[in-house]
């Protein structure tokens, strides 16, 4: 009888590989080894399934007899026929790249065993070679978008932006098709440059950003007017150490209400997330991940510590994935409100499932769900209170203090609740 219940299923899968599991909110890793090179962003949960195994028959229970056929008569014709020496193994993984490219699904994809290795030696360590973006792929445009810049990276310093489109990556456009391609051919060696060709509203903008190593610190506190503010730059990177720090800090200032921005925020790990929420929700579940055969995964507070003061969440169209997951928990409790525009709507999970030693498939296999029922992916999280800043600065990762209306809107209402 098939297990119905996702968390005995994902505890057992994640016993092959630890410390995978994101939600990333894209992005992160799409391509094979760019999560930390450049960061990037989908909305991912990512998890590690056991390898395909090696007894495995010649025959099939997902192609037919003729599809079969049809893939050995190709191989004979390259193998008897073709000029000139090739490599059987580049010709399996192409054939294996070909067949997830034509799901037509940007974020399913497939990694070379060189690129699968490149991707869990580079996850592994906080500091990264790249230029510090966070990219998804931009639908409306066809292109790669930039959610947001890391502090004090080389694509900040250059002045890229949130919301900026990039449309060529030195020579190469950008389309569906070379989506994967453009994001991995942005990272690179530390001190080479790459080219970008960016569309910012009726801008056509070109930036040459030298990469260079990346240390990324996802938060940054301060006290305003007696109110704790929290910025949250990613949800990756060992943030809940680092929030749990700030947030302390803070209350012990004897704060009187809590700011939490999460504006261009990309999204990140879902444990760290769920962790966060621990320090001010009740016990409840808080998302429930669903796959294709419906069986369920639910992520939960514990009620060890709850808030009691004021507490607003900011957002903004490119705040995703872990982000959405943790304003629409502060909303769903009553704990908190959320303010700012509708969040982007990433919300989809992503397996990582080894082919025996010779790569990795990385698909989109669920879907993440709200405390309260609502589906992330395409809808987003609509704000407590909608706060539209202007069109010219609504991309930019600092906005000043007079001209921040969503922030101001968040402190009047902590204001009017202390």
């Amino acid at each position: 009888m098939e297990d119905n219940n996702l968390n005995e299923k994902i505890e057992q899968e994640n016993e092959i590989k630890v410390n995978k599991v994101k939600v990333l909110t894209n992005v992160i890793s799409i391509g094979g080894g760019i999560v930390f090179s450049v960061i990037v962003l989908f909305a991912l949960y990512v998890v590690i399934r056991p390898q395909v195994e090696s007894d495995q028959k010649a025959t099939s229970n997902v192609f037919s007899k003729e599809q079969l056929e049809r893939l050995e008569y190709a191989a004979k014709i390259i193998d008897g026929d073709f000029l000139y020496e090739y490599d059987m193994d580049k010709l399996v993984d192409g054939a294996i790249s070909g067949m997830v490219d034509s799901l037509d699904n940007v974020y399913s994809y497939y990694e070379t065993e060189e690129e699968y290795q490149e991707s869990l030696n580079s996850g592994a360590n906080s500091n990264y070679v790249g230029i510090g973006v966070h990219l998804t792929y931009d639908q409306d445009n066809d292109a790669i978008r930039c959610l947001g810049t890391v502090p004090n990276s080389p694509a900040e310093e250059t002045g890229m932006q949130a919301g900026d489109v990039i449309k060529k990556v030195d020579d190469l456009v950008i389309n569906k098709n070379t989506y994967t391609e453009g994001v991995n051919a942005i990272r690179g060696e530390e001190g080479s440059s790459v080219k970008l060709t960016i569309i910012r509203g009726e801008e056509v903008l070109e930036y040459e950003i030298k990469r260079a190593k990346i240390t990324e610190n996802n938060v940054t506190s301060e006290v305003i007017d007696n109110i704790g503010y929290i910025r949250v730059y990613s949800f990756d990177n060992g943030v809940y150490e680092q929030f749990k720090e700030a947030y302390y800090t803070l209350k012990n200032q004897n704060i009187k209400g809590l700011i939490v921005d999460l504006r261009n925020n990309p999204g990140g790990y879902v444990q760290d997330t769920i962790n966060m929420l621990n320090l001010f929700l009740p016990k409840a579940d808080v998302l429930r991940l669903v796959d294709k055969k419906g069986r369920e995964k639910v992520y939960k507070t514990d009620d060890k510590e709850q808030i009691e003061i004021p507490l607003a969440v900011v957002v903004n169209q490119n705040s995703a994935s872990a982000s959405e997951i943790f304003a629409s928990a502060i909303k769903d409790s009553g704990k908190g409100v959320v303010v700012g525009t509708k969040t982007f709507g990433k919300g989809v999970v992503q397996y990582v499932q080894r082919i025996k030693d010779h790569g990795a498939i990385d698909i989109v296999a669920a879907q993440y769900f709200t405390l309260s029922g609502v589906e992330i992916q395409d809808n987003g999280i609509e704000p407590n209170f909608v706060v539209e800043v202007d069109e010219s600065i609504k991309n930019n990762m600092y906005i000043s203090r007079d001209k921040d209306i969503q922030l101001q809107k968040a402190i009047e209402y902590i204001k009017e609740h202390m």
